[in-house]
């Protein structure tokens, strides 16, 4: 038999009975081979097979013979159950455990099932270990921090190899373990690791808990010892050159002191850290961007035979990218990064960088980039709740405990942890060392915690500031990322641009113009007002255009959160406002200059302002209520007017069917509310009617109001019930719910339930009131998604407490969050799947850039021949002048030119090519895309740049011939050749003057006074 296989046996026979002698000595055992990785030291048979792994196997085995044991000797199946649901409703098993289902589901998308199989295989011990680490020492703080103390003694002594290693290298050139010999630079010291980078990661987390433990030494002797020892560890994690572990080591420190600081200081502490950083950060940065500093010079010895690898791992994460756009939800398969990797577009340029990478099978060198280009979306998912969860437990001890030795350690745990996740965006650290210090840190937690988890999760989840900034981090993002890319698109939204525009330039915020000179009636001014305000800040551009609504879009979904909540409770206003930041249409207008959203803002803040002050009897409220609804009105007239008929309803009801009494409080109220609304939207009405009469009241009322609602104008006509069909298409995954929360809604109020009554009678009116027009668009219909999301939320809660006390065994805070996580998680996965219906690429990026750089190149006097571009782009994008054209009239404009005419046009490149082949003398300009900016100069202008050429040249031969003439030595042949140069650029001087004083009919004296 191989010796190597006998040692195997022998290695997992002993280990398996010193797990079943003394579990103690095991765990010892444990953590001195999890740093025996050198591949080429103690690997054996395979490559991969260390001691480490071999004694993880024996782990797996006496964890399931303990468990078959253990059922053994119980025999009672009930309280077999209760044992087992216990461990499955802790967040530490279950979560781990949903790593491990995830991670073997994604193998079936695998291209190396070997390679996943082998990786499933390690991970698979490594949760049993964690899971066994969890039933011994889940109330056991001292021994698990005995174990983290000797694992720093391990690493120390590993350290004092490391010195070792240094020494015998530089006196004697000798290599032993992990030592990166790198030419004119320190050597890289990895003692007994195979991967110099994990050995400064082990270092980097376990550096911050030595670091409290000498604080909290209670011997000066021992105080001394340690201090000796971290100062020994310092400069080897300095020698191990990994820039990975000092993100580590830096995130750590900056995070032990941001906590303590705010511990303490509350407020004033995350003030006073931030001011440090700034402070020390400034000259830091100053020092480092002086390209002659030593600081730089320092720094960039201490990495520069490294710098290029920074490209090479941000090839990798868009390779992680890729895969993960292929297989968004369990990824390409645990442990198959390599192998997806190498189909992916920039596999190509990363082994042209690394071509011995091919045959080493790079690692996806991040933990979230292996998480989601192997694991996908669920997997990601999963590492966040185990890790999430059990960092909130180091966090709340951080914060909350009052023992010294808790806190401090419990800090210090939580900031390594995060350090190794910061770290891990540019390295991954997926082996037993990692694990095994992750075990250790959340264990210290929970055993100190002392209490189940999952009254941590019920403390934190009924604090009232986690959904509602949770949800505002969400919409944040969504409607704010990337929001000023992309350039304005026609019609409206460049048209209301333009008009916003105009005010700026003009000063005239009364009267609306689009068209220079031409009276534009169709919108109220609020929106274009706030656009203008933005537009003298941040420029004339898309930014300032559609931050107005982009603002108002998250204020929507921070209004709808409030209201339901106020209506139902947390979990059903959480739902409701990720609803309606998910979708669709909604979140589209949200990020475009468009009125819309806005109005939607005031309809919902008008209508939810008069159901408090109603319901809480608050008069000031339906002041506040009136205000509103008169800026709805204001930004987009009669659309804004929509809360009127709504109260007016409900009124109704509550007087009829409730029979409640319709006071004259009541009715002064509504009074109040009515008039305000007049006191803010009529003066600009009023105004406008003095200036222009009739004029105004036939196009603002007449055309754009009654001629809409009455006729199918502008092929805008659609089906009266078109409206349910763009809900579907825009709410997508919401509508579904929307099919169950209308009907229960209807329900309800069918019941007397008020706050439903108000939503059905909300929903219907809008609805109603925009399918009745014969005039549809798709935007028309956006105050209706607030109030359907409000629905939603109502009805998803109510199922999901219907189903967690139906099935008690699931009735825990744990499942609820996880269910509402997950809800989330699928919204956004599937926005992020759509993502090109919303997020749409930069239409009009090539015209509008070619526009504004002809005003930049040629000036705002010539006209520019825009072939195919729609009017609102040229108005925005252009001060100067311009003519809409086409292809055979722009050839027509190319052919026709008289002596003194230029030609600048925009148009498609592959028509500016047909057009160079007729117009040699064509210029191209620029090209972005498919489109060309060209011009085509006048017969004029090559002449004057002809003449302007001759004229330089003959002065510049007249002066040589004065200066020969001068000089007695000069060669007379030379002066002869110079002279008939000079006649000869003379007489193409006079013939150039001729014909452009002949073409422009005018003098000699005036054809060079134009030149000059």
């Amino acid at each position: 038999m191989n010796a190597d296989i006998l040692i195997i046996l022998l290695l997992f026979i002993v280990s398996l009975i010193l797990l079943f002698k003394d579990f103690n000595k095991a765990i010892v055992t444990l953590l001195l081979l999890s740093v025996l990785l050198h591949k080429e030291l103690f690997s054996f048979y395979l490559w991969d097979l260390l001691p480490v792994r071999v004694f993880m196997l024996a782990m797996f085995v006496y964890a399931f013979v303990s468990a078959l044991l253990w059922m053994r000797k119980v025999h009672d199946v009930k309280k077999i159950q209760a044992q087992i649901a216990k461990y499955l409703t802790s967040p530490f098993v279950l979560f781990l455990g949903l790593m491990w289902i995830v991670s073997g589901i994604s193998i079936y998308f695998t291209k190396n099932l070997n390679a996943s199989i082998n990786l499933y295989a390690f991970f698979s011990t490594v949760v049993v270990l964690g899971v066994v680490l969890y039933t011994r020492f889940k109330n056991k703080p001292d021994e698990i921090l005995n174990y983290i103390k000797f694992y720093i003694y391990i690493v120390f002594a590993l350290c004092l190899f490391g010195f070792f290693q240094f020494a015998l290298y530089e006196k004697f050139g000798i290599v032993i373990g992990a030592l990166w010999n790198i030419p004119n630079n320190l050597p890289r010291i990895g003692t007994s690791f195979w991967d110099v980078n994990h050995f400064g990661a082990l270092l980097a987390s376990l550096l911050p808990v030595f670091g409290v433990l000498i604080l909290l030494a209670k011997q000066t002797k021992t105080r001394i010892v340690y201090s000796l020892m971290f100062l020994a560890m310092l400069v080897i994690l300095f020698l191990t050159n990994s820039r990975s572990a000092w993100i580590l080591a830096s995130v750590a420190l900056l995070t032990f002191v941001t906590i303590l600081f705010i511990k303490f200081l509350k407020t004033k502490g995350v003030l006073i850290v931030t001011g440090a950083l700034i402070v020390i950060a400034i000259p830091i940065l100053l020092m480092y961007s002086n390209k002659s500093s030593w600081f730089r010079a320092e720094v960039k010895q201490y990495f520069h035979y490294r710098i290029d690898s920074y490209d090479s791992h941000f090839l990798l994460l868009r390779g992680t990218f890729e895969i993960f756009e292929k297989y968004p939800f369990f990824g390409g398969g645990y442990g198959s990064f390599f192998d997806q990797f190498t189909r992916t577009d920039v596999s190509a340029e990363y082994f042209s960088r690394d071509p011995a990478a091919l045959n080493t099978r790079v690692p996806a060198h991040t933990i979230w980039g292996e998480l989601v280009s192997e694991t996908g979306v669920f997997g990601l998912l999963a590492f966040i709740l185990f890790m999430g969860t059990n960092l909130l437990i180091l966090l709340h001890i951080g914060l909350d405990s009052k023992k010294k030795e808790n806190y401090l350690l419990a800090t210090a745990m939580f900031s390594a942890v995060l350090g190794f996740f910061v770290a891990g965006i540019f390295y991954s650290y997926n082996s037993e060392f990692f694990w095994l210090i992750i075990f250790l840190y959340f264990l210290y937690g929970i055993s100190v915690f002392g209490k189940d988890t999952t009254t941590l999760l019920n403390y934190y989840g009924k604090l009232s500031k986690v959904p509602v900034i949770v949800i505002a981090v969400i919409a944040a993002v969504l409607i704010f990322m990337n929001l000023g890319v992309n350039h304005l698109i026609p019609w409206d939204e460049a048209i209301y641009a333009k008009v916003a525009k105009n005010m700026v330039v003009q000063n005239n915020y009364i009267t609306e113009y689009w068209v220079p000179s031409i009276v534009w009636y169709e919108k109220p001014p609020f929106y274009m007002w706030l656009e203008a305000g933005f537009m003298g800040i941040l420029g004339f551009n898309a930014l300032a255009a559609r931050f107005p609504s982009a603002i108002f879009g998250f204020a929507t979904v921070l209004l709808v959160f409030f209201f339901a909540r106020r209506l139902f409770n947390k979990t059903a206003a959480f739902l409701a406002a990720l609803a309606l930041a998910t979708t669709f249409q909604f979140l589209y207008y949200a990020r475009s200059s468009m009125l819309d959203v806005t109005t939607a803002f005031f309809v919902l803040l008008s209508l939810i302002i008069y159901y408090v002050g109603r319901e809480d009897k608050k008069s000031l409220y339906f002041v506040l209520g009136g205000i509103a609804c008169g800026f709805g009105v204001l930004t987009k007239g009669v659309g804004g007017l929509l809360p009127f008929p709504i109260i007016i309803l409900f009124e109704a009801y509550c007087l009829v069917v409730l029979h409640e009494k319709f006071t004259k409080k009541l009715f002064l109220q509504l009074l109040v509310f009515g008039l305000l609304s007049l006191v803010i939207f009529m003066p600009w009405h009023i105004v406008m009617y003095v200036i222009f009469g009739n004029s105004f009241i036939k196009n603002y009322i007449g055309y754009h109001v009654l001629d809409r609602a009455t006729e199918a104008i502008e092929d805008k006509g659609r089906p009266f019930l078109w409206y349910l069909e763009v809900m579907k298409v825009s709410m997508r995954i919401w509508f579904i719910a929307l099919l169950g929360a209308f009907p229960l809604s209807v329900y309800l109020a069918i019941k007397k339930s008020k706050k439903h009554v108000f939503l059905v009678l909300s929903s219907l009116v809008i609805f109603f009131t925009f399918s009745v027009a014969k005039s549809k668009l798709v935007w028309y219909i956006i105050p209706i998604y607030p109030i359907a999301a409000v629905m939603i939320g109502d009805f998803s809660d109510q199922a999901l407490t219907l189903f967690l006390k139906k099935f008690k065994y699931f009735n825990t805070v744990v499942y609820k969050t996880l269910f509402i996580f997950f809800v989330t998680v699928f919204a956004l996965m599937y926005l992020f799947l759509n993502r090109n219906l919303v997020y749409l690429s930069d239409l009009t990026g090539s015209q509008a850039t070619l526009i504004q750089e002809k005003d930049t190149i040629f000036g705002t006097e010539p006209v520019l021949q825009a072939d195919l571009i729609e009017q609102p782009l040229l108005l925005f994008y252009s001060d100067g002048n311009f003519k809409q054209t086409n292809y055979a009239n722009l050839g027509v404009s190319l052919n026709s030119l008289d002596y003194t005419q230029d030609v600048v046009f925009i148009t498609k490149e592959s028509r500016f090519r047909n057009y160079a082949v007729l117009h040699p003398q064509l210029i191209l300009e620029d090209q972005i895309k498919e489109w060309a900016l060209g011009y085509l100069p006048s017969a004029y202008s090559v002449d004057k740049n002809a003449l302007k050429n001759v004229m330089e040249n003959e002065q510049q031969i007249s002066s040589k011939i004065l200066q020969l003439q001068l000089d007695p030595k000069a060669d007379k042949v030379i002066l002869s050749q110079l002279k008939i140069q000079d006649e000869q650029l003379l007489n193409q001087e006079n013939a150039l003057i001729l014909k452009m004083t002949n073409s422009l009919k005018i003098s000699q004296a005036e054809l060079l006074l134009m030149i000059k």
